[in-house]
């Protein structure tokens, strides 16, 4: 799990980072960084264990978890940062 006070995306925009969120925080918005080509920013109701961790070692077929597991990309390249548990009604 990566921490930072701040999280840029590639458009510019900075996040600030509370770092109170971890792999079996639900509600979250979380930021996953390739170490080769990309960010991508989304959001769970889940834990993002389940949203993002298990989909790529079970080869889910959705954005993340195809990009980790094709064109010579591995879990060795993957990171996870929490920016924040959001409040779901």
């Amino acid at each position: 799990m990566m921490t930072a006070d701040y999280f840029t995306y590639l458009s510019g925009k900075m996040y600030s980072v509370s770092n109170n969120v971890d792999c079996k925080s639900s509600n979250v918005v979380y930021a996953v960084n390739c170490r080769r080509c990309r960010r991508y920013v989304g959001e769970t109701g889940g834990t993002l264990y389940q949203r993002n961790l298990s989909r790529i070692r079970t080869q889910h077929s959705d954005l993340v978890g195809e990009h980790f597991y094709t064109d010579g990309h591995s879990m060795d390249l993957f990171g996870i940062m929490g920016l924040e548990k959001t409040q779901r009604v």
